[in-house]
């Protein structure tokens, strides 16, 4: 009996390497404005870390948010699920959206992770208020970001609350240009995470 050759699938493009190195959770410390979205977008795109992002993860839970208590404590919630679950899938992540303003969060970030083993690399963006203020004034105009959402004086808000980063968080001037605050990052993270560059 003579049966139909079987199709040969087209072949696929080999999946791009994945630099894996010691799994880490990266948690960006900074002012609203400091520049941790554009230093979690380097390390997602140069170390190929899943970026969770807690405005994105409030914008889904609560479409028309208020930004309420209740709102950001749930989103944070989600944060944490996230942050699980991509530990037990074994990848490496960055936490966008989060200003960790209170060491208590961060304090919770860390017992989410050293469970699975993960090393925490907390890492604050130290860029001065009236800049942060000036950067948001900039992303409003030009309607980028989430900051149609937000207003110059988040700044003042957090920044009197805000507690100093923990001893050994690796402190970055953020008022470098920001190709040079990613590279700082990256090369850090890399090093942490053991991953040749």
């Amino acid at each position: 009996m003579n049966s139909a050759p079987t199709p040969v699938p087209a072949s696929r493009p080999p999946p791009p390497a994945v630099r894996t190195g010691r799994p880490v959770v990266v948690a960006l410390i900074g002012l609203p404005g400091a520049g941790k979205s554009v230093v979690a977008r380097a390390l997602a795109d140069q170390l190929d870390y899943r970026c969770v992002d807690r405005d994105q993860i409030r914008h889904a839970m609560f479409p028309r948010c208020s930004y309420s208590f209740v709102e950001k404590r749930a989103s944070f919630r989600g944060v944490l699920l996230a942050l699980e679950v991509n530990c037990m899938l074994g990848v490496s992540s960055v936490i966008d959206g989060c200003t960790f303003s209170r060491r208590a969060d961060l304090a919770r970030v860390d017992q989410v992770v050293r469970q699975y083993a993960y090393t925490p690399v907390p890492i604050f963006l130290d860029c001065p208020s009236e800049l942060c203020r000036e950067r948001i004034a900039r992303d409003v105009a030009g309607n980028r970001h989430l900051a149609r959402d937000r207003d110059p004086a988040i700044v003042g808000e957090v920044l009197a609350r805000m507690e100093p980063p923990p001893p050994g968080a690796l402190s970055i001037d953020a008022r470098l240009p920001a190709a040079e605050v990613c590279r700082l990052v990256v090369e850090a993270v890399a090093g942490i995470a053991g991953i040749p560059r």
